[in-house]
């Protein structure tokens, strides 16, 4: 049996999560309940609180096999009034989070409060990302991989709203072969535009997911890994014939992902990588070519492949990025 977490290891496993989700996270507070505030890029981003404990299933032979439950223990969860509160739990075993509606259970205060939620539940979040639960109480319990936790946030208060709409709900626990018919299929605008906001972080966190396994989490253009790593499109995704298939991927760090979308390096159909002197030549022009000798040093002679030979960027994809990037050597 896993042991629980420490309150101290539970907010590590959110701001793991944070960044799995893309973002950033600034700590305001590290007592329960943690106060956050998420932010992408230069954007100020928002303030989140965070009342989290394990979900385990304890409760001897006396609990239901299938049975699982985040104890309240420590502190009563409240809404903190004009902020996001989330109400969450920690499966250590799945991986996964499982969120409820904060407003049934604000104020939740007796002897040994707990939330319970199915097995069926967390299993289905860990190997397909999201899955729904619809509680006794009309609640609807959301369980999801980490990488979804800064989403599941943005759109709690209308997720927990879905009661009355399961069946739409519902598409979220396929979101590996939800089509974009079925999304549009949705008549209710806002569970259609949630839906769709889900489904997109899916496929790329799906995409981004093949790509750096396919590349072992290492940057093609120069190795590194430490955890700074993209998966880049080569046909980029605002071309119509751009695809999320893995061989449509590259691994890439931040500065070559960024280099290589600014049209500074390419890649030929040799996979040798190439320095644009035409780009170059601008930068020089502009006064901003310093660096470039130590920038051309760290660069591979060509790209690192996957291992798996399925995964290489095709010939033919390669063309057509570099023509739709209008790429000039």
């Amino acid at each position: 049996m896993l042991r629980p977490l420490t309150p101290k290891k539970l907010l590590e496993k959110i701001l793991w999560a944070v960044a799995e989700s893309g973002w950033s996270a600034i700590i305001l507070s590290s007592q329960k309940p943690f106060c956050l505030r998420l932010y992408r890029d230069d954007e100020k981003g928002f303030d989140v609180h965070v009342y989290i404990w394990n979900c385990t299933h304890g409760g001897g032979s006396a609990r239901a096999k299938d049975e699982y439950r985040v104890q309240l223990t420590g502190v009563v969860p409240n809404v903190v009034a004009g902020e996001l509160t989330l109400l969450l739990g920690w499966h250590s075993g799945y991986e996964v989070f499982v969120a409820f509606d904060m407003k049934k259970h604000a104020g939740q205060d007796s002897y040994s409060p707990s939330i319970q939620v199915k097995e069926e539940t967390l299993q289905q979040a860990h190997t397909s990302a999201f899955a729904t639960y619809y509680r006794q109480n009309g609640e609807i319990a959301v369980a999801f991989r980490p990488e979804f936790l800064v989403e599941y946030a943005l759109n709690s208060e209308s997720l927990h709203l879905m009661g009355a709409a399961t069946k739409d709900l519902s598409l979220l626990n396929k979101l590996d072969s939800l089509t974009d018919s079925e999304i549009v299929a949705v008549t209710n605008q806002e569970r259609q535009t949630v839906i769709s906001q889900i489904a997109r972080k899916y496929r790329a966190a799906d995409f981004r997911k093949r790509v750096l396994g396919a590349y072992e989490h290492r940057c093609a253009a120069c190795g590194v890994q430490l955890e700074l790593i993209d998966a880049a499109h080569i046909i980029p995704v605002a071309a119509p014939t751009s695809t999320d298939e893995t061989k449509n991927g590259i691994a890439l760090c931040k500065v070559h992902h960024h280099a290589f979308d600014r049209n500074l390096i390419s890649f030929d159909q040799n996979y040798k990588i190439e320095v644009s002197n035409s780009e170059v030549s601008r930068l020089a022009t502009a006064n901003l070519a310093g660096g470039l000798d130590e920038f051309k040093q760290h660069l591979r002679t060509a790209i690192l492949l996957p291992s798996d030979r399925r995964d290489y960027p095709p010939a033919e994809y390669i063309e057509e990025a570099r023509q739709v990037r209008n790429w000039a050597l």
